[in-house]
């Protein structure tokens, strides 16, 4: 597997706790510096490759299933209370929220994946790449499909939440209006909070958002 592909599984100090998936290019160190690894118990938290955004649709398409796939062993040995997905954390987070009908804890996420690489701002190297090789918007759709959060959006548990950057520059509006679209068929709307921030303040915010929906689990 390319150094591209690999991702991290960090073991945590609570084997019934929360799973974690970060943002892309996001250590745990920095996770931990910046405390959206929020609460004090939780079980796993996976570093996502490097590949999760590449200028490739296959090899984008495989660096997600390996992350999700690693996640769906350790969630069959034992169902955690809650998946955490940070921005593109959200990713395989609310696929695996989908696939078990686990809680879900989704923050600054989008509906899919083809096109926040096509237009979102953090993605526009990747795009610029892909459009040099001759890929098409096209071609991400067709390697992404099944990997997409709004395909598993109505099967996530109803109390499940979400928290949205009403100014996040990284997610065009578009893809959050159809991903609060989607959930709001599944989970109360009450459910979805409405940050006044941007991206980075949504992550910011994060550790508070936690352990707030934590007291009101």
């Amino acid at each position: 597997m390319a150094r591209a592909d690999l991702f991290r599984r960090i073991v945590g100090n609570d084997p019934n706790g929360a799973i974690y998936f970060l943002p892309w290019r996001t250590s745990f160190k920095t996770a931990l510096d910046f405390g959206l690894v929020g609460l004090r118990q939780w079980r796993l938290c996976y570093e996502l490759p490097a590949a999760v955004v590449a200028a490739d649709p296959d090899v984008c398409a495989r660096a997600n299933r390996a992350v999700i796939e690693d996640a769906a062993d350790q969630i069959e040995r034992r169902r955690p209370p809650v998946l955490v997905g940070l921005s593109m954390g959200s990713v395989p987070a609310t696929l695996l929220a989908g696939r078990y009908r686990t809680p879900l804890w989704s923050f600054a996420s989008a509906d899919r994946g083809d096109l926040m690489i096509w237009q979102s701002p953090a993605a526009r190297p990747v795009r610029r790449e892909a459009e040099a090789a001759g890929v098409t918007l096209g071609d991400f759709t067709r390697a992404l499909r099944g990997l997409h959060p709004i395909e598993w959006l109505d099967r996530i548990d109803p109390a499940s939440r979400f928290s949205v950057g009403s100014f996040d520059r990284y997610v065009p509006r578009a893809r959050r209006r159809a991903l609060v679209k989607r959930a709001a068929a599944t989970v109360p709307i009450d459910n979805v909070v409405f940050e006044p921030l941007g991206h980075f303040g949504v992550m910011a915010l994060s550790r508070w958002r936690q352990n707030q929906w934590l007291r009101q689990a």
